[in-house]
C-alpha cells in the first residue's frame, strides 16, 4: 500500500513539473513577443522574387535558378506586345531582350502610351522526359491558364514532343510591383526548339476570338548579335576555329557548308584564311544558338578567293556570290552526316526477296538514331509509315523535284503536312522500320514523277537569284562585304 502511495506522490509531482515547464515556455514567448521589433509590413519586389526562389529551388532546372539581384532591364516588342529577336550590330542593340540579363529571371519593361510598364522574363530549359505542362509549371504557368496555353500550342505542335535542351520564355505584366506574378499576369510564352523558329503563345487581346490564348509560328527570345571572324586555318578546322573564339557547334556548321553545301565543295589547307560572319541568339550573356552563317569568305594561300552570302528568298535560302549567282548545290551531297553507301541506284537482287528488282534510291548504313537532314529546301509533303518503306518523309521541292527518306525510327517533332522545310533541318532519325535487314536509310529523288539517281543531281545548282531578288541581295551583300573586309584592320580572332 505505501509503495503505490509513493508512485501516486511521484506521478503527480511529474505532471507539475511539465506544467510548469509548458509554463515557462509560453511566458518566455510572451515576453519576447511584446519586446521583439515589429515585422516591416512591406518587403522588396525582387527581395520576394529571391525568397520564392530560393523556397523553390529544389523544383527547379538550372537555368532557372539565377539570383533575382542579377536581372537587368530590358525592352519589348510595343507593337506586337511578344518576345523576338532584335539584331544587334557595331555594339548597337535593336533586340528584345537586354543582353546584359542573366541566368533563369530577367525583368525587363515595355513602353505603352501611359509610359513604362514594368515586366518579368523567367526562361528555363526543358529537361529529358519533361512535356509543355511539366516545362511551364518551371515558369510557375499553372492551373487553367497552363491549360489554356497548351491548347493554344497544341494547335500547331504536340505538347509531348517537347525534347530535352529546348528553351521556354514566360513573360508577366507586374506592373503592381509583383515581381513574382502568377500565371494570371501572364503575357506570352515562347517555346524554342534546338534549331529554326519557335512557337510564340500571346495572351488574345480579340473579342472575336474566344480562345484566351493564341499560338503563331515564330518569335524567338532573345538578340541576334552579328559577330565577324578572322581565322587562319593551322591543322583542323575545329581547333582553328576554336583558337579564333568559336566552338564545336559553329565548326560544325561551318563544315557542312564548306562540304555539303557550296559548288564546289572548298577543302582548307594550312595557310589559308577563313573569315565568317555569324549570327547569335543571346538571351543576355548565354549562347541560344547559332542562327548560321550569314557570310563566309575563303583566302586561300594559292588559287582564288571564294565568297558566299547568305540570302533567303521566295524560293528559300542559299549562298549567292556578290553579283547573286549562286554558289550552292541544289542538294545535299548525303541527307546524314555519318553512314556509308550499302546500294546504288538501279538494278539489284533484293536482300529480302532474293529476287532481281529495281532499286529506286541509294541506301546509307548508319546507327540507329542517326539524325536525318532535308536534302533541300522544300515543303513537307507527308511523313507517315507506308508498308515496306515503314517510317516515311516525303518533301516536295522547286523544279518538280520530290525526295524521300525510308525506313526511320521516328520522325523529328513537329512536322506537319504543309509546313515548310529548310535545307539541312532534321526530319527523322535512321531505323530498320518496314521491309528491312538493318538500319539504313532509303534516299530517293523524283524528278516530275520520274526517279533519278540521286548521285546525278549532286554537281546541280540551286538557281541565281532573279533581277527582283538581286535588287534586294545588293544591300545587304555590301555590308556583309564591307564586314570582311574590314577585318583587314583586325588581328585574327572575335573581332565583334
Amino acid at each position: 500500500m505505501g509503495l503505490r502511495q509513493a508512485r501516486n506522490r511521484s506521478a503527480v509531482w511529474s505532471s507539475l513539473a511539465a506544467v510548469g515547464v509548458v509554463g515557462l515556455v509560453v511566458s518566455a514567448n510572451l515576453w519576447s513577443m511584446w519586446h521583439a521589433e515589429p515585422e516591416p509590413t512591406t518587403l522588396d519586389p525582387l527581395q520576394r522574387l529571391s525568397s520564392l526562389q530560393n523556397d523553390n529551388r529544389h523544383l527547379l532546372p538550372e537555368s532557372a535558378q539565377a539570383d533575382a539581384g542579377e536581372a537587368a532591364d530590358g525592352t519589348l516588342d510595343a507593337g506586337t506586345g511578344r518576345l523576338g529577336a532584335g539584331i544587334s550590330r557595331g555594339g548597337k542593340r535593336a533586340g528584345l531582350l537586354d543582353a546584359s540579363a542573366r541566368g533563369g529571371v530577367h525583368t525587363a519593361s515595355r513602353t505603352t502610351g501611359a509610359g513604362k510598364i514594368p515586366e518579368i522574363t523567367r526562361s528555363c530549359t526543358v529537361q529529358p522526359g519533361e512535356n509543355l505542362g511539366a516545362a511551364l509549371g518551371h515558369l510557375f504557368v499553372q492551373g487553367a491558364v497552363q491549360r489554356q496555353v497548351i491548347a493554344a500550342y497544341a494547335k500547331l505542335r504536340k505538347p509531348e514532343r517537347l525534347q530535352a535542351g529546348w528553351r521556354l520564355w514566360a513573360r508577366f505584366a507586374s506592373d503592381r510591383g509583383q515581381a513574382f506574378a502568377d500565371s494570371a499576369a501572364l503575357l506570352a510564352v515562347v517555346v524554342a526548339p534546338a534549331t529554326g523558329e519557335g512557337i510564340t503563345v500571346t495572351r488574345n487581346d480579340n473579342a472575336k476570338v474566344d480562345s484566351e490564348f493564341v499560338a503563331t509560328d515564330g518569335g524567338l527570345a532573345g538578340v541576334v548579335v552579328r559577330q565577324p571572324l578572322r581565322c587562319p586555318i593551322i591543322g583542323a578546322l575545329d581547333s582553328s576555329l576554336r583558337r579564333c573564339g568559336g566552338d564545336e557547334g559553329m565548326a560544325m556548321q561551318v563544315a557542312v557548308i564548306l562540304s555539303d553545301r557550296l559548288h564546289p565543295a572548298l577543302e582548307l589547307r594550312a595557310g589559308d584564311e577563313l573569315r565568317l560572319v555569324i549570327d547569335k541568339l543571346m538571351d543576355g550573356d548565354q549562347l541560344v544558338r547559332y542562327m548560321g552563317v550569314i557570310a563566309l569568305q575563303v583566302r586561300p594561300v594559292t588559287g582564288e578567293t571564294v565568297t558566299a552570302l547568305r540570302m533567303r528568298d521566295d524560293h528559300g535560302e542559299g549562298y549567292y556570290a556578290a553579283d547573286g549567282t549562286s554558289v550552292e548545290a541544289l542538294f545535299l551531297r548525303q541527307p546524314l552526316r555519318t553512314g556509308r553507301t550499302t546500294s546504288g541506284f538501279g538494278m539489284r537482287l533484293h536482300p529480302i526477296l532474293h529476287q532481281m528488282k529495281a532499286h529506286y534510291g541509294v541506301d546509307f548504313a548508319a546507327g540507329t538514331g542517326t539524325p536525318v537532314y532535308a536534302a533541300a529546301d522544300g515543303a513537307l509533303v507527308a511523313a507517315h509509315k507506308v508498308g515496306a518503306a515503314g517510317n516515311l518523309v516525303r518533301l516536295r521541292h522547286s523544279d518538280g523535284y520530290i525526295t524521300e527518306y525510308m525506313h526511320l525510327q521516328k520522325f523529328a517533332t513537329g512536322l506537319v503536312a504543309g509546313n515548310r522545310i529548310d535545307k539541312g533541318q532534321t526530319i527523322g532519325y535512321v531505323g530498320t522500320t518496314g521491309r528491312s535487314t538493318g538500319p539504313h536509310l532509303h534516299f530517293g529523288v523524283k524528278k516530275n514523277g520520274k526517279y533519278l539517281d540521286p548521285t546525278s543531281v549532286s554537281d546541280e545548282l540551286q538557281p541565281s537569284l532573279t533581277a527582283r531578288a538581286k535588287k534586294v541581295f545588293a544591300s545587304e551583300a555590301a555590308e556583309l562585304l564591307k564586314i570582311i573586309n574590314g577585318m583587314d584592320r583586325q588581328a585574327p580572332g572575335n573581332g565583334a
